[in-house]
Formats: structure tokens, sequence, C-alpha cells
């Protein structure tokens, strides 16, 4: 009994250390601002660091590549511990395991890209549902 009441606080801790971080690391008030600092992100990385970027667009890629990956650390911890019969919310997991940031990133580009409802989500919560539902944690 006290080892799951232990698991859940460890969970809850989880949880709330990813959404501060995710605060600290950006502030967008949208999905449309986090598509459009990830596709200069993209559009960067592909042409292999080769085009000219000042100082706030780095700033604002790196709060793409940071949220993704902040993100995507704590919705794969949440999908390894479902494995382990913790209810969890399935929307908040994802099996990330063996894909890189910038795979992320693409898919994104290309599908929020065709998505005339951006500005209505919260960054956070569009990114969220994009990648439980691309990479969703399969149980074991």
């Amino acid at each position: 009994m006290f080892l799951k009441s232990k698991k859940k606080i460890f969970i809850f801790e989880v949880i709330l250390i990813c959404f501060l971080s995710i605060k600290l690391l950006g502030n967008d008030k949208n999905a449309y601002e986090l598509l459009k600092n990830c596709n200069n992100y993209y559009n960067w990385t592909i042409k292999n660091y080769k085009v000219p970027v000042d100082d706030k667009q780095l700033f604002n890629m790196g709060k793409c590549q940071g949220t993704i990956e902040t993100i995507g650390r704590m919705m794969l911890t949440l999908c390894y511990e479902t494995k382990r019969n913790m209810n969890i919310n399935h929307k908040m997991t994802a099996n990330l395991e063996g894909i890189r940031t910038i795979e992320i990133v693409k898919k994104l580009v290309e599908h929020a890209s065709s998505d005339g409802n951006l500005r209505k989500f919260s960054s956070h919560s569009y990114l969220i549902n994009f990648i439980s539902t691309n990479w969703p944690c399969k149980k074991v």
C-alpha cells in the first residue's frame, strides 16, 4: 500500500516539475507561436545550420526544441509508468523511445501548417495532443 502511494507521489512530482519547466522554457501564448518557432528551427537544421539567424530567432528556436524535449520526456516517463499499472490518462503519454526531436518537429510543422485553428489552442496542450496521437503509448 505504501509503495503505491509513493509511486503516485513520484508521478505527481514528475508532472509538476515538467509543467513548471515548460512554463519557464517558453511563454508561447498559442500553438501558432510554437509553429513559427519550430518552422524556423526545422528550416535551420535541414539547411545544415548555414542560414544566418539573429539572437532572438535562435532563442525562439531553442524554446521550440526545449519545449518538445521537455514534454516528450514527461510523456515517455508517464508511458513507462502506465506499463507499471498506474492509472494515467493515455492522452498524457507517448512512446517516444528512439524518436529524435527533429522527427517530432518535422511532423509537427507538416501537420500544424495545414491547421487553421492554431490560435485557439495553447502551445502546450496542442503539442501534448499532437504527440500522444502520433506516438501513442501501448500497454504491454
